[in-house]
């Protein structure tokens, strides 16, 4: 549909939106209200209207599925021009301003991430150094009280704050002193007792009290602690006029001051700013000790970012000129820190107070306070920019009459909401679809009763030709989804549901541990640990041993005084075990974990014996049989392997090392969640979603289950901290206030287009009595009640929770990879591997990239690893500092990007020789250049660059970028034996070189149609060879990029992604494993042969 078409469709309000292109402007759009529309039309009028290019427009949203919604819809409206907006989350907005400018990060460092363990450690250090009268020092058990809920706000200050420890101390400063001046002001009026003068008092020292809050500044957009205690003393006074001369008064004390140890009376923010301050010192060591040891946590992302916009003017400029129009979506969900990098992108004097930045939100569904938002975001706004246009978008095209004006109800009793705020707001939304909509109760005796009937009601929808995929059912927590989930099974319903499962709990992961321990301890010898060991171990069914053969060889080594391996040894249907058993023990004391897990659990090598616990979780047979539970062993089983790769780093780990990891995460309870992917879009099933999870989405029929005020109302309680922030630093996790609670809700009840049905049960599986939530009990809803269940029932019910608490029926492995298709890339790497007949093509594909079957880096890959990381150290150092990096620093960064590549002994001697030799010839030789103009690992994976339909990625070793000319040359480092022409050498080389470059041709092709470089031409490709030639020669093999191999490698990124998307996985048994087989295999596919 064209833009003409689609702005025509338009209401008024929208359509002001979409005209008013410059200055700021705020959206008040509540649910339904056609925001996405809005957004995307509005881009293709600034398009229309003014000179700007697609990459100059910023559009900044929350979720992923937000971001691609909006991408689609704009594809329909301007084309392919849509992949060059910059659409983008804050997360991926700080990735790629990252990403593409390295130098300005780390002090050009390469770190490890530090995993949960290691972040552990090091802040105990920090810990360790604090003296005894410190608030934070207490101890139990040998663990420090206050180190689990430190670790907790530190993550929260750097992630959605991105305030340092230094920043932090200057607020802290600013709020001591704003707290002394007036403390001297209202604290000898509220020592003598609230009565009807009090407010007359309190009248005359909010002069002073707003005079003091006038002359203090926001420090790093936190507002200051003055103006928060101003504004609120100054609505209590308002209350005493226009509700009650004294009680408003008596709720103001009793919400901000306290008694302290002395008794004296003074504001509750003391005792938190002390601990804040306490927490400021162990911060600032934590974060110089993980630098100093070389690592960063995950939480730096959006931190580094905002920092290196503040403190390097050229980088702030550079993204200032580039986004000449900014739109924020959810802006009510915004934190501190997303905040900080909105007011960098905007705050230059060019735009004179008035940028032109569009924000959308509505503070009723901020619903992300746990991520730091802070929906008086919306406020300040207004603040900020006072020349600000203000639209409301009040007609909805979602939800039918009846279910507006029950949510309506709803929220009107939330407490601090803008339409109190703004006098002309009016949110009153009105429905613009026919239906009028149905909203009732259903209640339940018990819990089992109630989940019984959303499964009656459900399973008679489907049955009258609802789809399932347009029912959900919507709770506050997993748990509560997760209590369903068996009466679904029973029912053979389909269901969709994103599982967050305890990995360390998952069948392989313990099946994994146990044999690990049992080698271990027989390679070293520790006969009487194995024996305690073996019984449990030989009973998993991976071996599939009978009963009666366990016992007799139980019976057998207690008879004969034998230790159980001794009797193996000797008894036939135990040799093969004991063999394989002996064989792992006299590996385990030499070789590094992750080849001693493939040997373990994983895929054996072609010649090695079956591997019993492979051939039980993860053969072919299996994945073929019950897809859904391979794929979540296959989860843990990668999760696991990908968290050990965050361990130590530097450290060869070993067995032993696996078993500690585990025993620490255990005692330390450091959990580690594997996520089951739910379903595609395209299946039919029920949708089970927290209600967070349901932000944005829309449902013809909803349930919200369990609306007790337990969970949802005055009667829920949140968890308590040992550390809390001050009033003006709102980063705590939400839920923990009824308006919070109250405002999850709405959004549930929001999604409905035509059915919500409310459920709850008047007791709960504990069997204590439940109300229904506080907030409900006004509606004037219909209500339906289930019938109780039977005492049979209720036993089969309890039998079922016990038994299947996370079955779902099976579903076809098309179904379970869809989540992954609607977002896979395609790159140079996965395309290689998809046509690489000899080393499995299309199901070495599937192996290797959608299921991801983890497996050890071979020595040579690591190697090349450590070389390219060297390489970009030496790239990035260039252009932080103009100059090259001397050569005994880059082969030191190659010895230690080596080492964290834990390689055996032997591997890594042999490797750091050779690497050491060949960096120094191929540094010292001039073969490859230098310059601050080039880029270093460009990465792509936030461009959305597309092929047709096919979206493609990558990382690139090197850009060289000439501004003038508009040209680029992608260099490509290799590590293996040098060629010395593009067409000599044995089939082997042929098809090594055949690869390479489509490799230089697809890089071609990413770069040319990114958002970034979208303007360049790609000229030439470049193979520089790091290893010499016999003759000590530096080799570098240059490619003209042809428009015939240009050609070809689009029409076989179309072709192959056809095969990948649709799951159809061409059988290349006809094929020949050699040069010729793979070019007849791409033909072929370009062709729709295959």
């Amino acid at each position: 549909m064209s833009f003409q078409s689609r702005y025509t469709h338009l209401n008024a309000a929208q359509k002001e939106a979409v005209d008013t292109i410059d200055g700021p402007v705020m959206v008040i759009a509540g649910p339904g209200t056609g925001k996405t529309e809005l957004l995307s039309v509005r881009i293709a009028n600034i398009l229309q209207k003014t000179d700007t290019l697609p990459e100059n427009i910023l559009c900044l949203t929350f979720t992923e599925s937000g971001q691609a919604a909006m991408r689609e819809r704009l594809v329909g409206i301007i084309g392919k021009d849509a992949y060059k907006v910059a659409i983008h989350t804050f997360h991926s907005f700080g990735s790629e301003v990252m990403g593409q400018n390295r130098e300005y990060f780390y002090n050009n460092a390469v770190l490890e991430p530090a995993d949960d363990l290691k972040q552990y450690e090091i802040l105990r250090e920090g810990f360790d150094a604090l003296v005894h009268s410190n608030p934070l020092s207490s101890m139990n058990n040998g663990e420090y009280t206050h180190q689990p809920d430190a670790k907790k706000v530190i993550s929260e200050l750097k992630r959605s704050s991105a305030l340092t420890s230094e920043e932090l101390l200057a607020v802290i400063d600013q709020s001591e002193t704003a707290l002394d001046s007036l403390e001297r002001l209202l604290v000898p009026i509220f020592e003598e007792r609230v009565g009807k003068g009090t407010a007359a008092k309190l009248q005359e020292a909010f002069v002073a009290v707003k005079a003091e809050a006038a002359i203090t500044e926001p420090l790093y957009q936190v507002q200051p602690l003055a103006h928060l205690i101003a504004d609120s003393l100054e609505a209590t006074l308002t209350e005493t006029e226009t509700v009650h001369p004294t009680k408003p008064i008596t709720a103001w004390k009793n919400r901000w001051l306290e008694r302290d140890d002395a008794k004296k009376l003074v504001f509750k923010d003391r005792k938190r700013l002390a601990k804040m301050r306490a927490l400021a010192y162990v911060y600032h060591e934590y974060i110089a000790d993980l630098q100093k040891y070389g690592y960063y946590d995950f939480d730096d992302m959006i931190m580094q970012t905002v920092h290196a916009m503040e403190v390097y003017n050229d980088l702030r400029y550079n993204l200032q000129e580039k986004y000449l129009y900014i739109m924020v979506d959810e802006f009510q969900d915004t934190n501190l820190a997303q905040l900080r990098i909105l007011h960098n992108l905007v705050d230059n004097p060019v735009n004179e107070g008035a940028p032109n930045i569009l924000v959308v939100g509505d503070d009723d569904q901020a619903i992300y306070g746990f991520q730091g938002a802070d929906s008086s975001n919306i406020i300040s706004f207004s603040e900020t920019y006072p020349t600000r246009k203000l639209i409301t978008l009040t007609d909805n095209y979602r939800s039918g009459e009846a279910v507006l004006t029950a949510s309506r109800e709803v929220i009107q009793q939330g407490g601090d909401r803008l339409e109190r705020r703004i006098p002309e707001l009016n949110k009153q939304l009105t429905a613009k679809k026919g239906e009028k909509g149905v909203v009732r109760l259903q209640s339940a005796l018990t819990s089992s009763a109630e989940r019984e009937g959303i499964i009656e009601s459900i399973q008679k929808r489907i049955t009258a030709g609802t789809s399932p995929s347009d029912i959900a059912v919507l709770a506050r927590r997993h748990a509560d989804i997760q209590s369903l989930l068996p009466y679904f099974a029973h029912e053979g319903i389909a269901v969709q549901y994103e599982k967050q499962d305890s990995l360390l709990d998952s069948a392989p992961i313990i099946a994994l541990e146990q044999l690990a321990k049992t080698v271990l301890a027989l390679g070293a010898g520790n006969h009487d640990e194995v024996e305690a060991l073996l019984p449990e171990l030989l009973a998993h069914p991976a071996w599939n041993i009978p009963a009666d053969a366990l016992w007799r060889l139980s019976l057998d080594a207690y008879t004969n005084r034998q230790h159980w391996m001794e009797v193996m040894a000797s008894t036939p249907l135990f040799v093969p075990i004991h063999t394989w058993l002996v064989t792992q023990a006299q590996k385990v004391g030499s070789t590094p974990l992750e080849p001693m897990i493939d040997s373990l659990i994983g895929q054996p090598n072609e010649g090695e014996a079956p591997n019993p616990y492979f051939e039980y979780f993860f053969s072919s047979q299996h994945l073929a049989d019950a897809p859904e539970r391979y794929l979540e062993y296959l989860t843990a089983l990668r999760t696991i392997r990908s968290k050990l790769r965050e361990y130590q780093p530097g450290t060869a780990l070993t067995v032993k090392d696996f078993i500690q990891f585990v025993e620490l995460h255990r005692r330390l309870a450091i959990g580690i969640v594997s996520h089951q992917a739910a379903l595609g879009g395209d299946v039919a099933a029920v949708q089970l979603l927290t209600a967070h999870k349901s932000k944005g989405l829309e449902f013809d029929t909803v349930y919200i289950y369990n609306a007790t005020d337990a969970v949802w109302g005055q009667g829920a309680r949140g968890g308590s901290r040992s550390i809390n922030y001050p009033e003006n630093l709102p980063l705590a996790p939400t839920g923990n206030t009824a308006d919070e609670r109250l405002r999850l809700f709405y959004v549930a009840m929001t999604r409905a287009k035509n059915e919500l049905i409310i459920t709850y049960s008047t007791q709960n599986d504990s069997g204590k009595q439940t109300l229904l939530a506080d907030f409900l009990v006004s509606l004037e809803l219909p209500e339906t009640t289930v019938r109780d269940t039977s005492e049979e029932l209720r036993i089969q019910n309890a039998q079922r929770a016990w038994y299947e608490p996370l079955i779902e029926p099976t579903k076809e492995l098309s179904a379970l990879l869809a989540p992954q298709l609607e977002t896979f890339k395609l790159s140079a790497t996965s395309l290689n591997a998809f046509l690489d007949i000899p080393r499995g093509g299309p199901q070495g594909f599937l192996l290797n990239n959608l299921l991801h079957f983890p497996k050890a880096k071979a020595p040579s890959a690591a190697y090349g690893t450590a070389v390219h990381r060297t390489l970009q150290q030496a790239h990035t150092h260039m252009a932080a500092n103009g100059e090259r990096k001397p050569l005994e620093d880059s082969l030191h960064d190659f010895e230690v990007a080596l080492a964290n590549e834990r390689l055996s002994d032997k591997d890594y001697q042999q490797y750091l020789l050779q690497g050491s030799e060949h960096l120094t010839t191929f540094l010292s030789s001039g073969v490859v250049s230098f310059t601050d103009t080039q880029k270093a690992e460009a990465g792509f994976s936030h461009q959305d660059v597309h092929i047709g339909d096919a979206r493609i990625t990558g990382s690139l070793d090197v850009l060289d970028i000439d501004e003038k000319a508009k040209e680029i040359t992608v260099t490509d480092y290799k590590t293996g034996k040098p060629s010395l022409a593009w067409d000599k050498g044995d089939d082997r080389t042929k098809l090594k070189l055949h690869k390479y470059r489509q490799q230089l041709v697809f890089y071609k092709l990413l770069v040319e149609n990114s958002r970034s470089y979208g303007s360049y031409t790609v000229t030439q490709g470049k193979l520089a060879f790091v290893e010499p030639t016999a003759s000590r020669e530096s080799i570098v093999l240059n490619l003209d990029l042809t428009t015939e191999e240009y050609d070809h490698t689009v029409q076989l990124i179309k072709a192959v992604w056809k095969h990948i998307v649709t799951l159809n996985l061409p059988d290349t048994s006809g094929y020949s494993d050699d040069y010729k087989g793979v070019l007849a295999f791409e033909q072929d596919l370009i062709d729709e042969i295959v």
